[in-house]
């Protein structure tokens, strides 16, 4: 997907974000294209393919969906197949998450750790990464060996590196230089 690609989907996730939001139904509207994603995911090409008629694409997309959308997430979706869009329904899915987390005050943090954190540990990893960022913090933590002891902590375009690996990497860079 190119950047012009990734642009459009924000502004289509962002537009649907801002109507639901009127309403108050941000949750409903980001689970449900969230879900939808999912469910069409292997059927894509078939709503993009010229040869099918829009109304062919439209009643596949109703019976896909099994009538278990929300009237303004199937219209959105019925928009998206007629403005030739509907490839981007993936990235539309995940930007929307992201424009709905933004509005609740909600970031994402990933974390590698050398080891298993306990729940003491994430929730004090959690609440200092609030209080650095101002926001409430979600953490996804994976395990991975290789840094030898420490973590890594991503969050949005801010990397800290407190692992052994990344420790030894910086000292063998000082010794070099």
């Amino acid at each position: 997907m190119n950047m012009n690609d990734r642009v459009l989907a924000r502004r289509y996730a962002l537009a649907l974000y801002q109507s639901a939001q009127g309403l108050k139904e941000e949750k409903t509207i980001a689970e449900e294209l969230s879900a939808a994603a999912r469910a069409l995911s292997a059927n894509m090409s078939e709503f993009s393919h010229p040869r099918v008629t829009l109304e062919d694409k439209k009643s596949r997309l109703r019976a896909a969906l099994g009538g278990k959308y929300s009237k303004r997430t199937l219209r959105f979706l019925e928009l998206l197949i007629e403005k030739k869009r509907f490839i981007l329904l993936p990235q539309m899915a995940v930007d929307l998450g992201k424009i709905y987390d933004e509005g609740r005050g909600v970031v994402h943090a990933s974390v590698r750790a050398a080891h298993e954190l306990d729940e003491g540990q994430k929730m004090i990893l959690a609440e200092r990464l609030g209080a650095f960022v101002g926001k409430s913090v979600v953490l996804d933590v994976r395990v991975d060996e290789t840094l030898l002891g420490g973590a890594v902590v991503r969050l949005g375009d801010w990397t800290f590196d407190a692992s052994l690996k990344g420790k030894l990497r910086t000292l063998r860079g000082r010794l070099a230089a």
